[in-house]
């Protein structure tokens, strides 16, 4: 039995015991004793069935004789795992797929469970009928219930009509987008635009740095200026990252915030979500002769943060300080900038977090915006007089974006001067030189 396989599948019964609502994290020291062909086999089909796990159900759903909520997570994952490798992989034997997801289903589900897993798995193999490419499959305006759309731009035809004939619910399906998430976005925007950021969904997100040199072997261009897609190994990278301090991973969309800030000298800046410290890089490099005061509340992405300051002052610059969201108080009146990138639903970047579009719903919106509001007016003491406020999210709703915005405006008594909102762009098939995520940014001051 493959160790890489056999991990993939225990991992993806246990997202099928929290399902919607679990975590999807790549632990590097879980796998250690798997071998590396083997440990990168068991991580891409993870990913695969997380990313597509409703377009997954939704051919094995009609192949079962109950429904698919009453099947036990053991066989749904078994059955997912199975139907991702003969789907969605190329190069994966169908002869290892099966014997090994029968082998493991009798293992660690029941013995009798081995002959529906080795029946469904089969009669999902004969789905298959011809491979499309990228440049045939974009001859059909929509895709056919027939259609399983694929990450190279491609889609299998398969010899039935497996999805909805419902366009909405078959665009749930073939880009495994939650119906309501689907409904949300056609409704607010053209069912063009929905199609499009839904299939975003599908691409496998380039690795996008700045602050690396045009020359690095390791990377090719992006279209953004200063941009860097990543193309070497992780050990690679980690070795780029300490060789160039104020080199980071940050896509596109992410950049956008900080780059519409048009401050000029600030003294104080305080990033009070600063995760990881990607903006905090960003604003030490474009104000150097500011003081950043960097907090986070959470112990793992502090360390983070602090490393990223660490890195800063070997290029030079030593002016980020991190602090707790406890500690902050002693800055109450003296930003002159105030940077919220807040917590918020992730929809700019399901395509990073596949995970996060299964739990989207109107109830987790709600919490999140008492939780952005709260955000802001804890923090809003901190501004000085005629300070600026940097107000972002990864999202691409209106409730998290315009809304809070106009919100915020009357709430600190400060109009909002500039905004912007960049939407997913790349598709499957399509060069990664233009790939950004999805992102949301407002300014506001009283003065300028």
């Amino acid at each position: 039995m493959n160790l890489g396989r056999a991990a993939a599948y225990e991992r993806i019964a246990l997202c099928a015991r929290e399902w919607p609502r679990f975590d999807f994290k790549v632990d590097a020291a879980q796998d250690s004793a798997i071998e590396p062909r083997d440990r990168a086999l068991g991580r891409t089909i993870e990913l695969q069935v997380v990313r597509r796990w409703l377009t997954l159900q939704a051919v094995i759903a009609p192949l079962l004789d109950r429904p698919w909520h009453t099947i036990q997570p053991g066989m749904q994952a078994a059955l997912l795992g199975g139907a991702a490798q003969l789907l969605l992989m190329d190069r994966v034997p169908d002869h290892a797929v099966l014997d090994e997801t029968v082998e493991w289903a009798k293992t660690a589900v029941r013995v009798g469970a081995g002959g529906m897993v080795n029946a469904i798995l089969r009669k999902i193999a004969a789905l298959r009928v011809e491979k499309l490419s990228a440049q045939d499959f974009a001859k059909f305006p929509t895709p056919e219930r027939y259609h399983l759309p694929l990450e190279d731009g491609g889609a299998w035809s398969l010899s039935e009509d497996v999805f909805a004939s419902s366009a909405p619910e078959r665009l749930s399906q073939q880009s495994s987008h939650p119906l309501d998430v689907v409904l949300r976005w056609t409704n607010r925007m053209s069912v063009k635009d929905a199609r499009r950021i839904c299939f975003h969904g599908l691409t496998d997100p380039p690795l996008v740095l700045y602050g690396l040199p045009a020359d690095e072997p390791e990377t090719a261009a992006h279209g953004a200026p200063g941009a860097r897609i990543w193309n070497g190994s992780h050990v690679a990278l980690l070795a780029a990252l300490e060789k160039y301090p104020l080199a980071r991973v940050q896509d596109v969309g992410s950049a956008l915030a900080v780059s519409l800030l048009e401050v000029s000298a600030p003294k104080i800046i305080i990033d009070a979500c600063a995760g990881r410290g990607t903006k905090t890089l960003q604003l030490a490099a474009k104000y150097p002769g500011a003081q950043i005061i960097a907090s986070e509340p959470d112990a793992d992405r502090r360390a983070s943060l602090t490393d990223a300051a660490r890195r800063a002052s070997l290029a030079g610059l030593n002016n980020i300080q991190v602090t707790t969201p406890q500690d902050i108080g002693k800055w109450f009146g003296k930003a002159d900038v105030l940077v919220l990138d807040v917590p918020c639903s992730n929809s700019g970047v399901f395509a990073r977090r596949p995970e996060a579009k299964y739990r989207f719903d109107l109830k987790m919106m709600d919490r999140l915006i008492v939780l952005q509001r709260k955000i802001v007016d804890d923090h809003r003491p901190l501004l000085a007089e005629n300070a600026t406020l940097l107000y972002a999210t990864c999202s691409l709703e209106q409730e998290e974006n315009e809304r809070m915005a106009t919100w915020i405006s009357q709430r600190i008594k400060a109009p909002m001067r500039r905004s912007e909102r960049n939407i997913p762009q790349g598709l499957p098939g399509e060069t990664p030189t233009m790939w950004q995520d999805g992102a949301f940014a407002a300014i506001f001051t009283n003065h300028g």
